[in-house]
Order: structure tokens, then sequence, then C-alpha cells
């Protein structure tokens, strides 16, 4: 198939660009005029047949362009983080552009219209399982609520028959492919630089990002509808993630115990520093709330439909690090 894609410079979408050459796929990709230097370009390009088009996804004739002649459409462009400096660009990109673009693959005919949500969207859910089938939620934060706007705009384009399919990875882990490492791992990365942590009762749902790249790839079969797709992977406890840290930096991490309370009260001061001074893509306040929630996820229908399965998120963390730190 000719695939559109959009983000393919990012952290999981280089992924999902490499899976899909591998696949036999030919890939146009929308390339932010920053991006036009990427390192990820060339390794790209030596995979199978890439074409690229430079321009802003905000802007309507060069969404146009890359989506005339294209079979189908992975958009996995997004402004992820939790800088609330950012908020405004969180909007433009991730809730209207979104809106925009998968309007206009489906009204162009493209199938599958495949758009990359987050679980955040669907934080927290009513039964306290977050399924394909969970309502989308209001969101607490900037990130949160624009992904959320987007995922009310697919499912809108869903209940009018258009073949819009969402899937809502979780944290996604593991190995960058020549770019910038993931928001998950800048997240940890203050924890290894300092070496003390923080010790609750808690966890996290976490994915390698190679399966989430495997998951948009099995995706690209025509005349299946509209569908949504959980990727949560692995139910990961905090304490566990702080050992894997540990064992992947080679430095030992001292632990803090602290309630539930008090990290989520960290979280909150973290949101309200955050608008006035940069604290990277550290604690927010929505991140605490799913740490100490360990919000369970159910993935049976992605792996039994689209015939996949997760590796192990902790492999893919220490494998990260070793990336991170070579030598």
């Amino acid at each position: 198939m000719d695939v559109a894609v959009t983000g393919g410079t990012g952290y999981l979408g280089a992924h999902c660009v490499r899976e899909l050459l591998a696949g036999g796929h030919r890939v146009r990709l929308l390339l932010a005029p920053d991006a036009q230097d990427a390192p990820v370009l060339g390794r790209l390009a030596e995979l199978g047949e890439l074409e690229t088009i430079c321009g802003d996804i905000r802007d309507g004739a060069t969404v146009a362009t890359l989506l005339a002649g294209s079979d189908a459409l992975l958009h996995a462009a997004g402004v992820v983080g939790t800088d609330r400096r950012r908020a405004v660009l969180m909007w433009q990109i991730n809730a209207h552009a979104t809106e925009s673009i998968l309007t206009r693959a489906a009204e162009a005919g493209l199938d599958p219209v495949v758009s990359v949500s987050s679980y955040s969207a669907l934080f927290p859910p009513p039964d306290g399982v977050i399924t394909a089938d969970s309502p989308t939620a209001a969101g607490r934060s900037p990130y949160a609520q624009t992904k959320a706007y987007a995922d009310r705009a697919a499912r809108d384009l869903q209940d009018r028959g258009a073949p819009v399919v969402v899937t809502y990875p979780s944290s996604v882990v593991g190995p960058a492919f020549h770019t910038a490492p993931g928001v998950t791992e800048r997240g940890w990365a203050p924890i290894v630089r300092a070496g003390v942590a923080p010790r609750f009762r808690g966890g996290m749902q976490m994915i390698d990002v190679r399966d989430v790249a495997a998951v948009h790839t099995a995706l690209m079969e025509p005349g299946r509808g509209p569908r949504r797709y959980v990727c949560g992977g692995t139910l990961v406890a905090f304490d566990d993630m702080i050992t894997v840290l540990e064992r992947g930096s080679g430095r030992r991490i001292l632990r803090i115990p602290l309630s539930q309370r008090m990290f989520r009260s960290i979280g909150w001061v973290s949101d309200a520093l955050s608008g006035i001074v940069a604290l990277g893509d550290g604690l927010s306040y929505e991140a605490a709330l799913l740490l100490t929630a360990a919000t369970p996820t159910d993935d049976t229908a992605t792996v039994t439909e689209l015939g996949v399965s997760w590796r192990d998120p902790l492999d893919a963390i220490v494998a990260s690090l070793a990336v991170a730190s070579p030598g």
C-alpha cells in the first residue's frame, strides 16, 4: 500500500515507518520544516520506498498533497509531554490538525485512516480497566485534553462509518531508532541522574515501542471498517521500574518512601511550576494519578485480532538505557 505518514521522524513514528517499509509498504512521509535534516531519514531510506514532503500539518494545501494518491494514512504526529507552556501548540496539532487530517483522509477515500491516540485519552475508566470501549475522558492536562478532543473527533467519524482506526498506546519504552528518546525515558532520566527515587504503591502500563509499530503495520488492511485497539502491554510496579533503571544504568538509586497522597501533591506542584519555568518531561499531576492508580488495560482484542504479542517492557527499558549510555 501507499501509506501517508505524519510524525514519522518522532520516537514512535520512526519505528512505525521502519516497520511499514519492512512490510513492503511504500511510505509518503510528511516532514515538519525543522525535520528535513533528521538523521533517521537516511536510515529509513535504506529500508524501502520512502517519499518525503516538507510542510506544516496545519496547512491545508500541505495535507492535500500528502493525501493525494495515497491508499491509507497513519497519523502519528503530536506534541507529547508535560510542559504546559506548549498547551497552545498541543491544541493546534493534537486536537485541531488531527481532526482536520482524519476528516480529509476519510473524505478522500483512504482506508484505513489510522490515528495514534493515547490511553491518557481514556483515563480514568469508569470500571477500573481501560478498554477500546472505554469512554473518552475529560483529561486533566493539556496533553490528555487535546488527545481526548481528537478521540471524540475520530469516534464521530467512526459513527458515520468512516474506516478510522484508533490506537491507544500506554507508556511506550525501548531504544530509539535514530531519534530523540521517548517521553517516558525523558521522564525517568532525572531519577537516573540524581540517583534518588520515591517509593510508593503504584505502577503503570508499559509497552515496547517495536510492538506498537507492529500493531500499526498489522492495521494496514483495507475494508475492515472503523475499529479501536488498546496497546497497553504490561502493568509494571513502580518499584520494579526503579530496580530495572538500576540494572540498566549500573547505578544504585536511593528510594525514599512517600505516601500516594504526597506523591500526587508533588505532581500538582510540578504542574503549577511548569507554566512558569521549564521542568522538562518530569512528573506531572496526571502522571502521578496514572502511577498511583495503576490502572490495567485489556488488550485481548488487539492481540487476538491482529496476531501480535508483547515483549517484556522491562527488557526494553534496559535496552534503551544501554543505547543512551554506550560503553
